[in-house]
Parts: C-alpha cells; sequence; structure tokens
C-alpha cells in the first residue's frame, strides 16, 4: 500500500474530467457521422501517463483504471436511460424583449470586487451526456454510450482570476488540480459593446460546434455558468444573444437542482435545445438544460442530454477556501 501511495503522489494531477461546450460538440459530431458505419471491437478505455517509469505506470493505470471503472458502475446502479422531457414551443418574439430586460438589470447590479490573485468559487449540480465512435453492443455506460445520461452530482471549481495559475476542482468525491483552466478574465474582459462582443465571438468560435450561431450561443452560456461577470458586460451577453437568429424564450423550465425559470433558447441544426435558466422574477442565472426537440439517431424527442444547476457562486482568496 506504501508503493501504491508513492506511485500514485508522484503522478501529475489528473486533467478536468468535465468535457467543455465544445469537446462535446465534438465528440457528437463524431459519433453522428460514424453511426452507420459498421463497427468492430469496443476500443478499451486509455490513461496517458507522462514522465513515469513504465513498471509504475502499468501499476497506477491498473489502480486509476480500476478506481474508475468502480466509480461507473456504482453510478450505473442509480441510473437508466436519459430521461425525457417535454418539449416546449419556443417564442422567438419574446426573446429579444426578454434578453433586455436581463441586461437592464444585470447593468445596475454591484459589481463584486475580484483581486488579480483570487479565484472564482462556483458550486453546481451537473449531469452530462457524451458522445463518442462506439456503437459496441455491450452494457450501457454513463457518460459513454448516448442513451445514458450521468447521474446529477455536485460539482466545486476554483478558478483563477488572471492567467498562468491553476485552479481546483472537487467532483465525484474526488480532489483535483485544473492545469489549465480557462482564467475569469477571459469572459470578464469581453468587449461591453454587444454588437462588438458577438463579432468576436464568432471569430473565436469559427468551426466549432453545429454552426456558427449554435457555437456562439454555446460560448456566450459558457461564460454565464461559471464565472464571475462585470455588471457591464453580463448585460452585453444578453444583449449579444439576442443578436443570435434562432434564439427563443422558453416559458417554463427545470435546472438540475429542480428549479422552475424562464429560460432562453438555442436548438442546433442536429435537433439538441440549449437553455440557459432564471428566476423569472429577479433574472438570476440558475442553470442550463440540453435536450432533443425531435426524434434523431441519438434519441427520442425530449430526451435529457445535460443538466446544471449553479447553487453558490463567490470570491475566494486560496484554491480550496469556501466564501
Amino acid at each position: 500500500m506504501n508503493e501504491r501511495a508513492e506511485l500514485t503522489r508522484l503522478l501529475p494531477p489528473p486533467a478536468d474530467p468535465e468535457l467543455s461546450v465544445y469537446r462535446h460538440r465534438l465528440l457528437k459530431d463524431a459519433f453522428l457521422q460514424q453511426i452507420a458505419e459498421p463497427t468492430t471491437t469496443r476500443p478499451g478505455r486509455r490513461f496517458a501517463l507522462l514522465g513515469v517509469p513504465v513498471a509504475a505506470a502499468v501499476l497506477v493505470a491498473a489502480i486509476v483504471g480500476a478506481t474508475v471503472l468502480d466509480r461507473h458502475r456504482a453510478d450505473e446502479a442509480n441510473a437508466g436511460p436519459a430521461p425525457i422531457v417535454a418539449v416546449a414551443a419556443g417564442d422567438a418574439a419574446g426573446a429579444g424583449p426578454l434578453l433586455e430586460r436581463m441586461a437592464q438589470v444585470a447593468g445596475v447590479t454591484p459589481r463584486v470586487a475580484l483581486g488579480r490573485d483570487d479565484y472564482v468559487y462556483i458550486k453546481s449540480k451537473v449531469a452530462w451526456m457524451t458522445f463518442t465512435v462506439d456503437g459496441g453492443s455491450g452494457p450501457k455506460e454513463i457518460g459513454v454510450d448516448g442513451s445514458v445520461l450521468d447521474k446529477v452530482h455536485s460539482r466545486e471549481v476554483w478558478l483563477p482570476a488572471t492567467q498562468n495559475t491553476e485552479g481546483l476542482a472537487r467532483e465525484r468525491g474526488e480532489t483535483f488540480g485544473l492545469a489549465n483552466p480557462r482564467p475569469n478574465s477571459r469572459y470578464a474582459d469581453l468587449p461591453t459593446d454587444p454588437a462588438t462582443l458577438l463579432a468576436q465571438v464568432y471569430a473565436d468560435t469559427q468551426g466549432q460546434g453545429n454552426g456558427a450561431d449554435g457555437a456562439a450561443f454555446d460560448f456566450l452560456g459558457e461564460a454565464l455558468r461559471e464565472s464571475l461577470l462585470p455588471p457591464p458586460v453580463a448585460a452585453a451577453i444578453y444583449r449579444a444573444a439576442a443578436l443570435i437568429p434562432g434564439v427563443v424564450l422558453v416559458a417554463d423550465s427545470v435546472d438540475a437542482a429542480g428549479r422552475h425559470g424562464i429560460a432562453v433558447a438555442f436548438t442546433d441544426e442536429l435537433g439538441e435545445r440549449r437553455e440557459w435558466i432564471f428566476n423569472p422574477t429577479t433574472f438570476e442565472y440558475l442553470g442550463e438544460r440540453s435536450y432533443l426537440v425531435r426524434d434523431t439517431s441519438i434519441g427520442k424527442a425530449g430526451m435529457l442530454t445535460g443538466t446544471t444547476a449553479v447553487l453558490e457562486r463567490g470570491v475566494v482568496h486560496r484554491k480550496g477556501d469556501r466564501p
């Protein structure tokens, strides 16, 4: 056991297991492109261990692999096919006025002080479905097979205010470093003019996702999810979202914590709708939900593909501290 602990200690911290929105889209694209092709042997999981002696790498990979497999099996016992939610009608005419009201409220919200050496702390509940090029007929795995949604679980992250600082995350009972997290400044320093902001987002996300509009919507949603935004930037994000073709208002949505709210949504070319959910009175951001709006190769209309809920957001001076 001492040797095992020492070998584990020598390894670099694991990367953040939460897929970014763009990686999620990329995997789904690959899945859809190859879903009709005949499959052969189901590929095995791989763990990249760099800078570790071969014998040590083999032992630690076995330890880590067994731990991950046990956790997947434990989660699988508590999950089944992805839930089906009602596909609500979207109101294109109502999205602009709602986003403008939210922008006005956000613009007068008191600014939270954030020093260069501080960290943004976010506590959430999350569950995502990922898509891989894997058509095997074996048992369904949470987070791997397209018909099984991950179990809703707690997530805490500590993201640096500026670049060149490691972050921290706690998820699934584990604590691990985030070697290259997007700093809060990536979003806090965005332009405050909506048209300029949207033009920059389109340029930064060119070639990503399923269409330029969907990629832009996803980037803005990512900025809302795990960051602390200055009021003028938050207001600009809402006004920029109103300029994206296809954005609609959804009268009722539910986040991962079961809270009902009003939503701003966009449906991509593959039939997946993403919703940003807000408190209908205060316009506080609650979380996100994504699901299919029509039957596709992935699943039936209404199949839930992701859900989140932000429970706490604040500033701390050190990683691991809570507000």
